[in-house]
């Protein structure tokens, strides 16, 4: 069951990233409720790592989950290779640690939220913690 949780989050986190994305180079204004300034969050000089966007990482982040969980929820013995297992949660892992920085980024940093951003934070801790679990 753990895997069905994880391509369920790993779908509303591709939407959220997807939108942010969409939103962003069609040079839409981004709208935010809590923030109210997600679009300086988004157009920092911090919204890119490596030159890539952290949009598009995001995307590819979750497109992997997606496969990744589907390939364990079909076909359950590749679950049983300790190199599946373990390159799933380690990058789990790293886009937990990636976020948490992104956040401090946005707290420290920008010092300004982009509810998107900290949604997506939240949805990949909850994916970290399902997995441990």
């Amino acid at each position: 069951m753990t895997y069905e949780y994880a391509l369920i989050l790993a779908i509303f986190g591709f939407a959220i990233a997807y939108h942010v994305w969409h939103t962003k180079t069609t040079k839409q204004q981004l709208v935010c409720i809590i923030g109210k300034e997600c679009n300086k969050t988004i157009e920092s000089e911090h919204s890119e790592t490596l030159g890539v966007e952290n949009t598009v990482l995001g995307m590819l982040y979750y497109s992997f989950v997606i496969i990744a969980s589907l390939v364990a929820i079909l076909y359950p013995a590749t679950l049983g290779f300790t190199f599946f297992s373990t390159g799933f949660l380690f990058v789990v892992s790293l886009a937990a640690l990636f976020s948490l920085y992104l956040v401090g980024v946005q707290t420290f940093v920008i010092k300004h939220f982009c509810e998107y951003c900290l949604g997506s934070t939240a949805i990949i801790i909850a994916m970290f913690v399902v997995l441990v679990i």
